[in-house]
């Protein structure tokens, strides 16, 4: 059976180390060994109980004894073994963490075996006693042994999971372990058989005393009931503790397996199954991790791709265009900034979060990309468009839509491309539906073209080109509030003067190294288009 425990091991794998007051630690926590020994000593205690009622009713030998005589060998054995489970942790602490798991059940099985063994031939050699009482002596220390080590053994593995949950480290997995099932058929059968030694003791005695006493049987009955109801009680408490126990383990690791996958579905792909046995919750924990590693691997390898195919569109559309690298960095920024301070309001607080906030960062550069369907000799005309020019420009919002449409439905859907759609089509519409290219009205309009909208017009406004003017902050500002509730969302209009500061500082740091010319000099097609 699988059972484990927080014990130091000098392997690197389990990286413990161990002081001079007993206490192990375990990936950088504490683990004292009291709450183990304050165990062990309790179930000695009881164990010293039910012997001597089991002693008197099987044992017509050692029925005999004075209650001292009876119970202070076993006190004095049992004190023995509490002592020397310091020694056998020193000795496991030499071992791996799957030979600590090993050894340390066996020691405190063994221990119970050797505690038998020695009582036996003391009550022999002491007292006189036959070989058949000390059999029965050996069979109560190995059979109660039996479940007692196993309960400690389990609530070992109970504390070993939670320290190697909290310190990320992972129990060794191997090929080779002992399945579950055969763990409780293994279980069920050692039960049936103390089950049946205790009945066949039992047995044995009431038979013998029946033979030579005669009791009455009213008398015999009452005695024998009451050997049953004892028998049966003991091991009825000893198997559901360790029932319970079994339980309370594979239900941990359930749990883990089941909030692990659960996080997955949520999209957290940085989830850690921890592994804590070597059986089949151990494999089954090994498995999900390397799936979800993998998984991960898949989506850096999208996300890398996907950044990839949008620096190719954004470094054709610069191309075309006579916007500069900064105009796209910055506004990607404002739009991001905007979204943050908006995302405060009540109103938009379920709408925004990280991860949209994320997608209009990456999405926003894409905001012209259209451009690249415009003639040169429009797109780069240098003075003011002629209405039947600026009806061509007009054109590149929906262009842009298409083509990201396209590429959108050839990737079977995706979602950083259908937020760059929105923007590009919708970035020139206007809060009063007098923008283009659909003369959308208000909330109609996507919350990322309204974002952008007023991105794009301020880094218009105020960068310089050798045909216009950069303005100044203020002259920036007081143009898109005149155009609140006309060109622009008025939340986003208060979000944008919640933080023009910010907004300001990050336009100076990343400004166009170009010189800025008079600020009355002729607008050029931006500010016409906006």
């Amino acid at each position: 059976m699988q059972v484990a425990i927080d014990v130091s091991s000098q392997s690197e794998n389990d990286a413990t180390m161990k002081d001079e007051a007993g206490v192990s630690r375990f990936g950088g926590r504490e683990q004292s060994w009291a709450s183990d020994d304050t165990r062990a000593g309790l179930h000695y205690a009881l164990f010293l109980g039910v012997y001597s009622v089991y002693g008197y009713q099987v044992c017509p030998f050692l029925e005999q004894l004075s209650w001292f005589g009876l119970l202070a060998p076993v006190a004095g054995m049992l004190a023995i073994q509490l002592l020397l489970r310091r020694p056998m942790r020193a000795m496991a602490a030499k071992k791996d963490m799957a030979g600590q798991v090993r050894t340390l059940f066996w020691s405190d099985l063994l221990s119970f075996v050797a505690g038998g063994v020695i009582l036996a031939f003391f009550n022999l050699f002491v007292f006189g006693f036959p070989l058949d009482s000390g059999g029965k002596v050996l069979f109560a220390f190995s059979a109660i042994g039996f479940y007692i080590s196993l309960d400690l053994a389990l609530e070992r593995d109970h504390r070993l999971a939670k320290v190697l949950s909290r310190s990320g480290k992972a129990f060794p997995i191997k090929a080779q372990f002992m399945p579950y099932k055969q763990k409780f058929l293994l279980f069920s059968v050692l039960n049936i058989g103390i089950l049946a030694g205790v009945c066949v003791l039992l047995f044995y005695k009431d038979l013998h005393w029946i033979s030579e006493t005669r009791p009455d049987p009213a008398y015999a009955l009452y005695v024998i009931m009451a050997e049953v109801i004892f028998v049966i009680s003991v091991l009825f408490a000893y198997n559901l503790r360790v029932i319970s126990q079994y339980s309370r383990n594979m239900n941990a690791s359930l749990m883990a397996e089941n909030n692990g996958l659960r996080a997955v579905q949520d999209g957290a792909l940085d989830v850690v199954v921890p592994i804590t046995s070597n059986d089949e919750f151990g494999h089954m924990a090994s498995l999900t991790n390397q799936m979800v590693s993998r998984l991960r691997l898949s989506r850096d390898q999208l996300e890398q791709t996907q950044d990839v195919t949008m620096m190719s569109l954004i470094s054709l559309a610069a191309k075309r265009d006579n916007e500069t690298g900064l105009h796209l960095r910055r506004t990607q920024t404002y739009v991001a900034m905007l979204a943050e301070a908006l995302r405060k309001k009540p109103v938009f607080g379920d709408r925004i979060n990280d991860d949209m906030i994320a997608l209009l960062f990456k999405s926003a550069p894409l905001h012209d990309i259209g451009k690249v369907g415009i003639p040169d000799a429009i797109l780069k005309k240098p003075g003011k468009l002629t209405d039947e020019e600026f009806v061509i420009m007009k054109t590149h919002a929906q262009i842009g839509a298409d083509a990201l449409k396209e590429a959108e439905e050839a990737l079977g859907g995706c979602s950083f491309l259908s937020m760059a759609r929105e923007i590009a089509q919708t970035h020139h519409e206007k809060w009063d539906g007098s923008g283009y290219p659909n003369q959308l009205v208000g909330d109609d309009i996507p919350l990322s073209g309204r974002l952008m909208a007023l991105a794009d017009v301020y880094d218009a406004l105020r960068s310089p080109r050798v045909y216009k003017p950069g303005f100044s902050h203020e002259k920036a500002k007081s143009i898109i509030v005149e155009g609140r509730g006309r060109h622009f969302d008025p939340d986003i209009v208060d979000a944008f003067l919640s933080i023009e500061g910010q907004i300001e500082t990050l336009s100076h740091q990343m400004a166009d190294k170009t010189s800025e010319p008079d600020e009355n000099a002729k607008t050029n097609k931006e500010s016409q288009a906006a």
